[in-house]
Protein backbone atom coordinates (compact mmCIF):
# COMPACT_ATOMS: atom_id res chain seq x y z
CA UNK A 1 0.00 0.00 0.00
CA UNK A 2 1.38 3.48 -0.93
CA UNK A 3 0.61 6.81 0.68
CA UNK A 4 0.45 10.24 -0.89
CA UNK A 5 2.18 12.80 1.31
CA UNK A 6 -0.52 15.27 0.38
CA UNK A 7 -3.02 13.21 2.46
CA UNK A 8 -1.04 13.52 5.67
CA UNK A 9 -2.17 16.36 7.94
CA UNK A 10 0.07 19.36 8.26
CA UNK A 11 1.66 19.91 11.63
CA UNK A 12 -0.29 22.42 13.70
CA UNK A 13 1.55 25.43 14.94
CA UNK A 14 3.75 24.57 17.85
CA UNK A 15 3.82 20.81 16.97
CA UNK A 16 7.29 19.50 16.53
CA UNK A 17 8.42 17.34 13.63
CA UNK A 18 8.77 14.44 16.07
CA UNK A 19 5.16 14.79 17.19
CA UNK A 20 3.99 14.90 13.57
CA UNK A 21 5.98 11.77 12.85
CA UNK A 22 4.31 9.96 15.74
CA UNK A 23 0.84 10.95 14.48
CA UNK A 24 1.68 9.67 11.01
CA UNK A 25 3.04 6.39 12.43
CA UNK A 26 -0.15 5.79 14.42
CA UNK A 27 -2.25 6.54 11.33
CA UNK A 28 -0.32 4.02 9.21
CA UNK A 29 -0.38 1.37 11.95
CA UNK A 30 -4.14 1.76 12.39
CA UNK A 31 -4.67 1.30 8.64
CA UNK A 32 -2.56 -1.87 8.59
CA UNK A 33 -4.42 -3.36 11.56
CA UNK A 34 -7.80 -2.58 9.98
CA UNK A 35 -6.85 -4.18 6.65
CA UNK A 36 -5.45 -7.25 8.42
CA UNK A 37 -8.62 -7.63 10.51
CA UNK A 38 -10.87 -7.47 7.44
CA UNK A 39 -8.74 -10.03 5.58
CA UNK A 40 -8.74 -12.41 8.55
CA UNK A 41 -12.49 -12.18 9.04
CA UNK A 42 -13.08 -13.36 5.46
CA UNK A 43 -11.13 -16.63 5.82
CA UNK A 44 -13.38 -19.62 6.69
CA UNK A 45 -11.79 -23.07 6.64
CA UNK A 46 -13.65 -26.06 5.14
CA UNK A 47 -15.01 -28.94 7.22
CA UNK A 48 -13.03 -32.14 7.80
CA UNK A 49 -14.31 -35.74 7.71
CA UNK A 50 -13.20 -39.21 8.82
CA UNK A 51 -14.94 -42.58 8.84
CA UNK A 52 -14.67 -46.00 10.48
CA UNK A 53 -16.35 -49.39 10.25
CA UNK A 54 -17.63 -50.87 13.49
CA UNK A 55 -15.43 -53.96 13.09
CA UNK A 56 -12.19 -54.83 11.32
CA UNK A 57 -13.63 -58.09 9.95
CA UNK A 58 -17.08 -59.56 9.36
CA UNK A 59 -18.18 -62.97 8.08
CA UNK A 60 -19.68 -63.35 4.65
CA UNK A 61 -23.30 -62.20 4.98
CA UNK A 62 -22.52 -60.51 8.31
CA UNK A 63 -23.05 -56.82 9.13
CA UNK A 64 -21.42 -53.97 11.03
CA UNK A 65 -21.91 -50.21 11.39
CA UNK A 66 -20.28 -47.36 9.47
CA UNK A 67 -19.68 -44.04 11.26
CA UNK A 68 -18.75 -40.68 9.72
CA UNK A 69 -17.26 -37.98 11.94
CA UNK A 70 -17.13 -34.46 10.54
CA UNK A 71 -15.82 -31.33 12.24
CA UNK A 72 -15.66 -27.55 12.00
CA UNK A 73 -12.11 -26.22 12.53
CA UNK A 74 -13.30 -22.59 12.73
CA UNK A 75 -13.39 -21.28 16.28
CA UNK A 76 -15.78 -18.41 15.59
CA UNK A 77 -17.93 -19.42 12.61
CA UNK A 78 -20.62 -22.06 12.16
CA UNK A 79 -20.36 -24.08 8.95
CA UNK A 80 -23.62 -24.34 7.01
CA UNK A 81 -24.77 -26.46 4.07
CA UNK A 82 -22.41 -29.27 5.09
CA UNK A 83 -22.78 -32.23 2.70
CA UNK A 84 -21.02 -35.46 1.68
CA UNK A 85 -21.68 -38.68 -0.25
CA UNK A 86 -20.21 -42.15 0.20
CA UNK A 87 -20.47 -45.07 -2.24
CA UNK A 88 -19.51 -48.54 -1.01
CA UNK A 89 -17.10 -50.70 -3.02
CA UNK A 90 -18.18 -53.91 -4.72
CA UNK A 91 -18.93 -56.62 -2.18
CA UNK A 92 -20.54 -54.30 0.41
CA UNK A 93 -24.15 -53.11 0.55
CA UNK A 94 -26.52 -51.25 2.83
CA UNK A 95 -29.16 -53.90 3.57
CA UNK A 96 -32.77 -52.94 4.03
CA UNK A 97 -33.81 -51.81 6.55
CA UNK A 98 -30.72 -49.85 7.62
CA UNK A 99 -31.31 -46.63 9.54
CA UNK A 100 -29.28 -43.65 10.73
CA UNK A 101 -28.28 -42.11 14.05
CA UNK A 102 -26.48 -38.79 14.54
CA UNK A 103 -26.21 -35.65 16.63
CA UNK A 104 -26.40 -32.75 14.14
CA UNK A 105 -28.83 -31.31 11.63
CA UNK A 106 -28.96 -32.41 8.00
CA UNK A 107 -30.87 -34.71 5.67
CA UNK A 108 -29.66 -38.30 5.30
CA UNK A 109 -30.76 -40.67 2.55
CA UNK A 110 -29.82 -43.89 0.76
CA UNK A 111 -29.39 -44.01 -3.01
CA UNK A 112 -29.83 -47.62 -4.04
CA UNK A 113 -28.10 -50.23 -1.89
CA UNK A 114 -24.54 -48.88 -2.09
CA UNK A 115 -24.67 -45.08 -1.61
CA UNK A 116 -25.47 -42.84 1.35
CA UNK A 117 -25.56 -39.04 1.42
CA UNK A 118 -25.96 -36.24 3.96
CA UNK A 119 -26.93 -32.71 2.86
CA UNK A 120 -27.70 -29.36 4.42
CA UNK A 121 -26.00 -29.93 7.74
CA UNK A 122 -24.80 -27.29 10.21
CA UNK A 123 -21.72 -27.81 12.36
CA UNK A 124 -21.25 -25.28 15.20
CA UNK A 125 -18.02 -23.32 15.51
CA UNK A 126 -15.24 -25.53 16.82
CA UNK A 127 -17.62 -28.49 17.06
CA UNK A 128 -17.97 -31.94 15.52
CA UNK A 129 -20.80 -34.25 14.52
CA UNK A 130 -21.27 -37.92 13.77
CA UNK A 131 -23.55 -39.91 11.48
CA UNK A 132 -23.79 -43.69 11.90
CA UNK A 133 -25.31 -46.02 9.33
CA UNK A 134 -26.94 -48.92 11.12
CA UNK A 135 -25.74 -51.77 8.92
CA UNK A 136 -23.23 -52.56 6.19
CA UNK A 137 -23.32 -56.13 4.86
CA UNK A 138 -20.52 -58.11 3.23
CA UNK A 139 -21.67 -59.95 0.10
CA UNK A 140 -18.32 -61.17 -1.24
CA UNK A 141 -15.12 -62.14 0.56
CA UNK A 142 -11.97 -60.02 0.57
CA UNK A 143 -10.54 -56.67 1.69
CA UNK A 144 -12.90 -53.79 0.94
CA UNK A 145 -11.40 -50.28 0.70
CA UNK A 146 -13.93 -47.46 0.93
CA UNK A 147 -13.28 -43.76 0.21
CA UNK A 148 -15.99 -41.11 0.44
CA UNK A 149 -16.45 -38.06 -1.73
CA UNK A 150 -15.16 -34.68 -0.56
CA UNK A 151 -17.08 -33.04 2.26
CA UNK A 152 -18.31 -29.54 1.35
CA UNK A 153 -19.97 -26.56 2.99
CA UNK A 154 -21.67 -23.41 1.77
CA UNK A 155 -19.44 -20.91 3.57
CA UNK A 156 -16.24 -22.93 4.03
CA UNK A 157 -15.81 -24.58 0.66
CA UNK A 158 -14.53 -28.09 -0.06
CA UNK A 159 -12.76 -30.27 2.49
CA UNK A 160 -11.11 -33.68 2.46
CA UNK A 161 -12.25 -37.24 1.75
CA UNK A 162 -12.47 -40.08 4.28
CA UNK A 163 -11.18 -43.66 3.89
CA UNK A 164 -11.65 -46.92 5.80
CA UNK A 165 -11.18 -50.64 5.14
CA UNK A 166 -12.89 -53.84 6.25
CA UNK A 167 -12.24 -57.51 5.54
CA UNK A 168 -15.10 -59.85 4.68
CA UNK A 169 -14.14 -63.40 5.63
CA UNK A 170 -15.04 -66.23 3.28
CA UNK A 171 -16.80 -69.44 4.39
CA UNK A 172 -14.75 -71.80 6.56
CA UNK A 173 -13.44 -74.60 4.34
CA UNK A 174 -14.69 -78.12 5.15
CA UNK A 175 -11.74 -80.41 5.96
CA UNK A 176 -11.16 -83.13 3.39
CA UNK A 177 -11.34 -86.64 4.84
CA UNK A 178 -9.15 -89.04 2.85
CA UNK A 179 -11.00 -92.02 1.37
CA UNK A 180 -9.76 -95.34 0.02
CA UNK A 181 -10.42 -96.30 -3.58
CA UNK A 182 -10.88 -99.93 -4.73
CA UNK A 183 -7.16 -100.59 -5.03
CA UNK A 184 -6.55 -99.16 -1.60
CA UNK A 185 -9.32 -101.27 -0.12
CA UNK A 186 -7.82 -104.42 -1.72
CA UNK A 187 -4.37 -103.65 -0.32
CA UNK A 188 -5.87 -102.83 3.09
CA UNK A 189 -7.75 -106.18 3.04
CA UNK A 190 -4.62 -108.12 2.08
CA UNK A 191 -2.68 -106.48 4.93
CA UNK A 192 -5.37 -107.46 7.42
CA UNK A 193 -5.40 -111.04 6.07
CA UNK A 194 -1.60 -111.24 6.26
CA UNK A 195 -1.63 -109.94 9.83
CA UNK A 196 -4.26 -112.53 10.79
CA UNK A 197 -2.30 -115.36 9.15
CA UNK A 198 0.89 -114.28 10.94
CA UNK A 199 -0.99 -114.30 14.24
CA UNK A 200 -2.24 -117.87 13.60
CA UNK A 201 1.24 -119.13 12.76
CA UNK A 202 2.68 -117.70 15.97
CA UNK A 203 -0.03 -119.40 18.06
CA UNK A 204 0.83 -122.82 16.60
Amino acid sequence: MTYDHRHFPAAPRGESLKQLGLRIAFLVLGSVVAVDHVGYAQVVSPPTISKAFGAATIPLGGTTTLTFTYANPNAGTDLTGVSFTDTLPSGLIFPSPSGFSGNCSGTEMFVGTDTVSMTGGTVPAGGSCFLTVGAVEGTTAGVKNNTSGNITSTNGGTGNTASASITVLGPTPIPVVPTLNESGMLIFGLLIAAAGLLLLVRRH
